[in-house]
């Protein structure tokens, strides 16, 4: 059986919930036909365990891409809608371990693993729609296929530290670098965000000694920042967040030519003498 990593990432466009305003959002998830008796705190579980089944029982490897020893990352978009079908279906897929110098044939692959998942999809049951607050809503998901040969000998599942991948993520306009050079391109272009979008709380004074804060960042395998841990004192915290996340999408990690979650540590310090 082909190895396929599956996260489920819920995108929800109803409320913005910043670090400092946290609302309490009550969601009920879309309930699939055999998870009708599960409790509602634990639908999400049952959503996610069931959608992982109906992907494994419905995974197909294309035939023609096999042969060639094509490998995919297609990203799935989809809602389940006010009556419980699936909606507004489309898929990306992104070629790699493969570089191609025809557009036309990159379209080509990359159409053939997207109708490939796009079939997977299509087959989902009708649901109960999910509630935000009570109210029957639309619930938009990204779900990430992975297509990959057999013969890889980690779990994709994994999340990777900046010294076990081979590539570091790649930021936008990245010319001419290697693996040697990704991981000290990838380390400058932090600091330069850090650097740029970095702001002081309006608590701090000319008189504050210096300050320290640290940042976990976990990036996804589509190269989005998936989520961000912070130490120290809650006001410096909350600046260092605001200026990672002005980090646009990478270039995911590669580990043996797969896109591979990645996790990176590092301090931001406060200090207006520097």
């Amino acid at each position: 059986m082909l190895n396929k990593l599956l996260s489920i990432i819920v995108i929800f466009f109803f409320s913005s919930v910043s670090s400092q305003e946290k609302q309490l959002v009550n969601k009920e998830f879309p309930v699939f036909p055999i998870c009708k008796l599960v409790p509602v705190k634990n639908q999400s579980i049952c959503f996610n365990e069931t959608i992982a089944e109906h992907i494994e029982k419905y995974f197909v490897f294309p035939d023609s891409a096999k042969e060639l020893g094509l490998q995919s990352v297609v990203n799935v978009f989809f809602e389940i809608d006010i009556n419980g079908k699936v909606d507004k279906l489309f898929a990306k897929s992104s070629i790699v371990g493969v570089e191609f110098t025809d557009s036309d044939a990159l379209n080509t692959a990359n159409s053939i693993f997207e109708q490939a998942a796009l079939n997977i999809f299509n087959k989902l049951p009708v649901m109960k729609p999910g509630k935000i607050d009570g109210v029957v809503k639309s619930f938009p998901f990204r779900i990430p296929v992975t297509y990959r040969n057999e013969s890889q000998n980690f779990d994709l599942n994994d999340v990777f530290t900046l010294d076990n991948i081979d590539w570091a993520p790649l930021f936008p306009k990245a010319k001419d670098v290697t693996p040697e050079t990704s991981i000290t391109l990838f380390k400058e272009n932090i600091q330069f965000y850090i650097k740029k979008y970095l702001k002081y709380p309006k608590t701090h004074n000319d008189e504050s000694t210096q300050v320290i804060v640290f940042l976990d960042l976990i990036i996804e395998n589509d190269g989005n920042i998936f989520e961000i841990s912070s130490y120290g004192d809650e006001e410096y915290r909350v600046q260092a967040e605001k200026a990672i996340k002005k980090i646009p999408s990478l270039e995911p990690a590669l580990k043996n030519d797969y896109p591979v979650a990645m996790s990176y540590s590092f301090p931001v310090v406060f200090d207006k003498n520097k």
